[in-house]
C-alpha cells in the first residue's frame, strides 16, 4: 500500500514546493510600471507560449513506478495566436500527455534521456501532437525544463 501512495505523496509534495517557489519568487509589483517587454528576433506574427502546468510523467520499469519526468512545455507558432494557443490548451495538453506516456513507456526517459539524440526523437513526436492539434505545420514544441526524479 505504501508503495502506491508514495509516487503520489512525492509528485504532490514537488507540485507544492515549485508552488512555494513561485509565489517567494515572483516579481514585486509595487504599482512600479512595468518594464517594456522584450523584443524577441523573430517575425512579428510568430507567437510563443509556455503552456500553464507542468507535464508529470512516469517512469515505469517492470509494471512500477521508478520515477518520474516533470516537464514545463511551451509552443512556437507561426500560423496561429496566442489566444487561440491559449484557448487550445486543453486539447494540446491532452495530445502531449499522450505522447510523453507512451515515449516513457518504451524507454525514452530511461538512461541518458537529455541526449541530443533523444531530445530530437522526443520533440519530433511532441511536434506532430502541436501541429496535428493547432492545424499549422510550421508550429514546434518548445523543452523548456525537463528533470527526471527516480525513486
Amino acid at each position: 500500500m505504501m508503495g502506491k501512495l508514495l509516487p503520489l505523496v512525492v509528485m504532490l509534495v514537488a507540485l507544492a514546493g515549485g508552488a512555494a517557489a513561485g509565489f517567494v519568487l515572483r516579481p514585486d509589483n509595487d504599482g512600479a510600471e512595468a518594464a517594456a517587454p522584450i523584443r524577441s528576433p523573430v517575425p512579428q506574427d510568430e507567437r510563443v507560449v509556455t503552456l500553464r502546468d507542468n507535464f508529470i510523467v512516469p517512469v515505469l520499469r517492470d509494471g512500477r513506478v521508478w520515477g518520474h519526468v516533470v516537464l514545463t512545455l511551451g509552443v512556437e507558432a507561426v500560423h496561429v495566436s496566442r489566444d487561440t494557443i491559449l484557448l487550445q490548451e486543453p486539447v494540446l495538453r491532452d495530445g502531449l500527455t499522450e505522447a510523453l506516456f507512451r515515449y516513457g513507456s518504451l524507454g525514452g526517459f530511461d538512461g541518458d534521456f537529455t541526449d541530443a539524440i533523444a531530445l530530437n526523437r522526443l520533440r519530433t513526436r511532441l511536434n506532430e501532437v502541436v501541429n496535428q492539434r493547432l492545424g499549422d505545420d510550421q508550429a514546434r514544441i518548445l523543452l523548456i525544463s525537463m528533470a527526471r526524479q527516480d525513486g
